[in-house]
């Protein structure tokens, strides 16, 4: 997956912030998903959050009465599903341990999720230095190897960038902690869930829901951009409406899909080529399947062409899941499966292999049906016989083939069709709105202790945006998860690019201090400094442990309230101009510790510059006094001003004796 979601977005990164990527997408939805009894995030091994009344909920048909029950007692009150066949209710509370047992009933569903703990549930997102993995972590084999902790689980939301907010996330599940899952899981929300565990001796979720190279504006919902950054985000926003289109709210590809059949081949619609299996198709083609159309009797057309094709399905199939494989279709299909839309793909020569729910089977003749458009060039079915077949999703029995003679009817030429084959709603990766529609909007309200943040770096250009920017994200997603100012704890970007050589480099010392602003500025926030575990050569920093451990000590000192515990670096308080002739300026730090001190192996400060009024830094002499630092330079007779770190990959080496890193300020901010 993280290989895939790598060159995805090598090619991704050449469309600016609202422009849409020609022609279909590899992430493209390919198979309608009914929405489930019960929402995917309420499965097997997961984890519930716990001390609190935790929403759960699903679809049925209207009306029904859903009732649930945890280790055989009933809890929370019953739910009715509404006019769209949602329901919800609240269960719990329940304190941390488990594993329990969840029963969902209601009229005609049933499910039974089993091996949930309860315990604290953290939302891991951002940009790709919270999507990179354990096994590409420092110490990744021995790392891997040794993640056996059946109490962290982990649920990851894979990518899918939205013009709509959903209802489901893409297909995902809980994972226990073992080395063949873990070797995927966020490194910084794994390691920050290991010592959260450790310390606290409580099971622990991760929901991980990032991707790489994102903005902060494409987590955050339209409704928070026009209400609190309408100015900021104005001509992306018009853009976003104009994508987006009206009804976007109920937007249904797969119904437009069926529409759009009708409309450019309106007998289609009136006859029911897809769904009547008693059709008249006494003036079809008896057509070779699988052959190129223009082969197998439509000699030079290019446009729609329907195809139909009855299986003989065997009794022991009935109930059972299955999958069918069309092989290589050129250019898109729309597939039916005894008359229910079952799935399309647009990329012209792409594998077809769709999966059939049970209750759509039956024994004897079931009817597929395949309408497909081509523009040019070989049309149809184009591969070899033995890669169309019908088969059990188990595999143990043996595939049924389609290879044979299928009935074909030539619809509209290209020419004639003047609608365009219709396209999701969906966006890439740095539309505004997206990544929260597509990976956080399919989540909510699901209960969560809190959030970890690991992104920025998208937004470094434009960081004084971003100081109004992700307190606006704050306040949308504590609103959409309705568990009140949850923690929302924040990873200051790690230094990158070449060492700092000039007094004041631009880069990312903006951004951080926005990070910072934020966490001075918004209650419930942290922030964990990462300023010396970065790889000046490498934007993705292997220390995910480091990066996890600081995180976790804030969340241990804020949220966990081991508060004699130091979890942060010296942090800038005042500053006061000293000295006979007011040469010299005294700075005061919070998060003192044990003292402040300088790196290990180091004998004199650095990181440090200092300018008078006109604001031209220069290179300080810096030094430790008591729990003060003392900056002058004989090239600044007024200093008026001093900033530390101030560059991508800055020269620091101011520590407290518990050994965090000082939060990079300038005092002119």
């Amino acid at each position: 997956m993280f290989r895939y979601f790598t060159l995805l977005l090598a090619y991704l990164t050449a469309h600016s912030a609202c422009a849409q990527p020609a022609g279909p997408q590899p992430w493209w939805p390919t198979q309608p998903t009914p929405l489930p009894f019960v929402h995917p995030l309420f499965a097997s091994d997961m984890v519930l959050q716990r001390d609190i009344l935790a929403p759960i909920w699903g679809w049925s048909t209207p009306g029904d009465t859903i009732t649930v029950s945890i280790d055989g007692k009933k809890s929370g009150e019953r739910a009715v599903s509404g006019k769209d066949g949602k329901w919800m209710t609240k269960i719990g509370p329940l304190p941390a341990g488990g594993p329990h047992v969840i029963t969902v009933e209601g009229a005609k569903h049933q499910a039974t999720i089993k091996n949930v703990l309860a315990g604290d549930v953290w939302l891991c997102t951002g940009q790709s230095n919270m999507n990179w993995p354990v096994r590409l972590s420092n110490n990744a084999e021995e790392e891997v190897k040794n993640a056996n902790y059946p109490e962290i689980r982990s649920f990851t939301v894979n990518f899918f960038p939205s013009l709509t907010p959903m209802k489901l996330p893409p297909p995902a599940k809980w994972e226990v902690c073992k080395p063949e899952f873990a070797n995927n899981f966020t490194g910084v929300g794994y390691f920050f869930a290991r010592e959260i565990h450790r310390t606290q001796k409580i099971p622990i979720g991760i929901i991980h829901s990032s991707a790489g190279a994102t903005n902060a504006e494409s987590w955050t919902s339209e409704k928070a951009l026009r209400k609190l950054m309408p100015d900021d985000f104005k001509p992306e926003l018009a853009a976003f409406n104009k994508l987006a289109g009206e009804g976007v709210e109920n937007f249904d590809y797969f119904a437009d899909l069926e529409k759009w059949t009708g409309v450019v081949d309106p007998v289609s619609a009136q006859k029911k080529y897809a769904t009547d299996p008693d059709l008249d198709t006494s003036d079809w083609k008896e057509t070779a399947i699988p052959k190129p159309w223009q082969d197998a009797g439509f000699p030079d057309f290019n446009g729609l062409v329907w195809f139909r094709h009855t299986i003989e399905i065997p009794k022991t199939w009935v109930g059972q899941e299955l999958r069918l494989h069309l092989s290589i279709i050129n250019d898109s299909d729309i597939t039916w499966f005894n008359g229910k839309l079952i799935g399309c793909h647009q990329i012209k020569g792409s594998n077809r292999v769709y999966t059939i729910a049970p209750d759509l089977v039956k024994a004897g003749k079931n009817l597929l049906t395949v309408a497909i458009l081509n523009k040019e060039g070989p049309g149809g079915f184009c591969s070899n016989p033995g890669n169309m077949v019908i088969l059990p999703k188990s595999g143990a029995e043996k595939p049924i083939a389609l290879a044979g003679t299928w009935k074909a009817k030539a619809a509209a030429s290209i020419k004639e069709i003047k609608t365009p084959f219709p396209e999701p709603k969906v966006g890439i990766y740095r539309t505004i709105t997206a990544m929260y529609n597509g990976m956080i909007a399919p989540l909510e309200p699901f209960a969560v202790k809190g959030a970890l943040w690991y992104q920025g770096e998208a937004n470094g250009p434009r960081w004084l945006q971003y100081r109004r920017l992700l307190p606006t994200l704050i306040a949308d997603w504590r609103e959409r998860f309705q568990v009140g100012e949850f923690p929302f704890l924040i990873v200051s970007l790690a230094n990158y690019n070449p060492l700092q050589t000039k007094p004041v480099e631009p880069g990312w010392a903006e951004i951080r201090e926005s990070q910072w602003r934020t966490v001075r500025t918004v209650p419930n926030t942290g922030l964990a400094m990462t300023i010396d575990i970065g790889d000046g050569g490498n934007i993705h920093p292997r220390n995910k442990q480091e990066a996890g451990r600081r995180l976790a000590l804030t969340a241990r000192n804020i949220v966990y309230g081991e508060k004699n515990l130091i979890y942060s670096g010296p942090e800038y308080a005042e500053m006061k101009i000293e000295g006979d002739k007011k040469e010299k300026i005294r700075l005061s730090f919070k998060h003192l510790g044990g003292g402040l001190m300088i790196k290990p192996g180091e004998k004199k400060l650095t990181g440090f510059v200092i300018a008078g009024a006109d604001k031209n830094f220069v290179w300080a002499d810096a030094v430790i006094d008591g729990d003060t630092i003392v900056v002058s330079s004989p090239e600044v007779a007024e200093p008026k001003h001093v900033r530390y770190g101030w560059a991508w990959n800055p020269q620091v080496n101011l520590y407290n004796k518990e050994g965090l890193p000082a939060i990079t300020f300038r005092t002119d901010e």
